[in-house]
Order: C-alpha cells, then structure tokens, then sequence
C-alpha cells in the first residue's frame, strides 16, 4: 500500500513537471533543446502513469516491463539529442561571452585613445597659440627702457618680466603633461625619468627606479597608458600618501611587460568595488585598473592604514 501511494505522489510530480516544462516552450521561442526535454518529461510522466494503471488492470497486447523498455529507450535518446542541443547552446553563450569581452575592450580603448587626442589637440593649442603670445609679450615688455622709469615702475616691469618667463615655463610644463613629446621621440624610460625629475626636484623625496628595458620601443599605446598609469601612482603617493621613499621597476620578462611600484606612504584601505574607487577622492584608482584593462593586462593592489602602497602591473606583448 505505500508502495502505491509513493508511485501515486511520483507520478503527480511528473505530470506536473512535465506540465511546467511544455508551458515553457513558447517563453524558450521554440527552442529545440527544450521541447526534447519537454518530450521527454512528458514520456517519463506516461511510464509512471502506465505503472501506477498497470496495479489496477492488467493488458495481454504488452507487458508493462515491455512498455517501460520502451519508454526508457525513447526518452534516454530525447535526453542525448536534448545534451548535444544544449551543448551547442553553452558555446554560442561562450562566444557571446567573447564578443561582449572584445566589445567592452574595443569602447575603452577607443575611450582613452579620444581622451589622449584631446590631450594632444589643447596641448597643440597651447604651444601653438598661447606660447607665441606670451614669447611677444615678453619681447615687448623687454623693449621698454628701464633706465629712463622711477624705481617703482621699474620693479613692476622687471617682476611681469619674470612671471613671463614662469608662465611659459609653466606652459610646456602642461603642454608636455597632456602630450609628452619625450615619450614619442626617446621612449617610456627617459619620459618617465624626466617627469620624476620635475615631480622630485628639491622636495628631498627619494625615488629608487631600475629598468631592464633601456631605450627599447614599444607600441605607443602601451608606452602612453604605462606613462599615465606611472604619473597617477606618483602623484598619489606625493600627494595623498605623503610617501617620502619610492621604488619603482619597469621590465620586460618572457613576452610580458611589468610594472612593479611601492611607497611607504599611510597606506589607504583598498576596495573591489568599481564604484567605490570611483569615490576614492582624487586617488584615481579606477582610471588605473581601465588602462590597465584595455591592454589586457591585470592589476594587484597591496595597501593598509600605516603599511604604505603597492601595486604590479603585468600586460602581454602583441
């Protein structure tokens, strides 16, 4: 008896499943991995509805161990069709999965590359017109005659003389920041070098930089997204970490390109969370990970409260 009622509650379980699975047919758009599994639901609820009948009457056409024979057999080869369908279901999901990949790198690209051309295009408006007009200035401000003006006119001229002359220097201090013209004629390494010479200066901060690259050339996207990806981790550790030691190596190992930075700044607590690196304020760890990503190369950050910052960088090499 609760043998019957165990084969009873079964075979409810499966009319209803096979109920829910043919209702779902038309939501899969008529998929046909999912109507073999419809059918096959649908056979396996006929067998145990064919069982549980076969307590109650009996038929001579066939036997019931014949007909669940064969009810096994029709819906094992439904299930294996079903499992190749699927398969192939798995794989376009994959290369969907692939496209979307190649997508999301192509528009970050693309993103950086149109932030780095409007770089260079106000760094080209900058040298090429505001340049001129404070070298004429200058010109014109160095033709007054100073012997014939009071003493007080002539301090007035010889300091707008002078913050001239610091107003053009500043000039190509931004006008090579937004479109470093070291870069593109000598290479990653002197670049770099020089900017640590402008960011250091006299501030008694010390930089330990090596390099296994020498002036060796790379492709200028790399070399441009290393030289951001460089100036953001120091501006952050002068800045915000108030790092006063900084080591830094760059080299290139079995086809991939690494970077390997550490301070003994105040250290920060890091996050996984895209949105909240975007609120990191003024640390610009976000800007770092999507370069970094648009090379498809990967980032690991290392920091605590009083344990300075690292980070190591490594990109593949087309």
């Amino acid at each position: 008896m609760i043998f019957k009622i165990a084969l009873f509650l079964s075979m409810i379980i499966q009319l209803g499943t096979a109920i829910v699975a043919v209702s779902m047919v038309r939501r899969t758009k008529y998929n046909i991995s999912w109507i073999l599994i419809s059918v096959a639901f649908v056979m396996m609820a006929l067998e145990r509805l064919f069982e549980f009948s076969s307590f109650f009457w009996e038929t001579k056409l066939v036997t019931r161990e014949e007909v669940n024979s064969w009810l096994g057999i029709v819906i094992s080869v439904l299930m294996l069709i079903s499992l190749y369908y699927i398969r192939q279901i798995f794989n376009l999901q994959d290369q969907l999965d692939s496209i979307r990949k190649h997508s999301e790198k192509r528009l970050l690209m693309g993103i950086i590359q149109g932030e780095e051309r409007a770089r260079q295009a106000i760094a080209g408006d900058l040298h090429d017109g505001l340049g001129p007009l404070l070298s004429s200035v200058k010109m014109i401000i160095s033709a007054a005659d100073t012997e014939k003006m009071d003493p007080e006119n002539r301090k007035i001229v010889e300091q707008s003389y002078s913050v001239i002359d610091e107003a053009i220097v500043s000039l190509r201090e931004i006008s090579n920041d937004l479109s470093p013209h070291l870069l593109k004629n000598y290479g990653l390494v002197k670049a770099i070098g020089t900017m640590t010479g402008q960011l250091f200066g006299n501030s008694g901060k010390k930089l330990e930089m090596n390099s296994s690259i020498g002036r060796k050339r790379y492709d200028y996207d790399l070399e441009i997204n290393i030289y951001r990806i460089v100036s953001e981790l120091l501006n952050n550790s002068l800045k915000h970490a108030e790092a006063d030691t900084i080591c830094l190596d760059i080299r290139e190992s079995g086809g991939v390109f690494m970077v390997d930075y550490r301070d003994n700044g105040k250290g920060m607590v890091l996050t996984d969370d895209p949105v909240e690196r975007q609120g990191m304020a003024g640390m610009g760890m976000e800007n770092i990970y999507s370069r970094v990503k648009s090379l498809d190369g990967f980032v690991t950050m290392h920091s605590a409260p009083g344990e300075g910052f690292g980070a190591y960088i490594e990109i593949p090499l087309k």
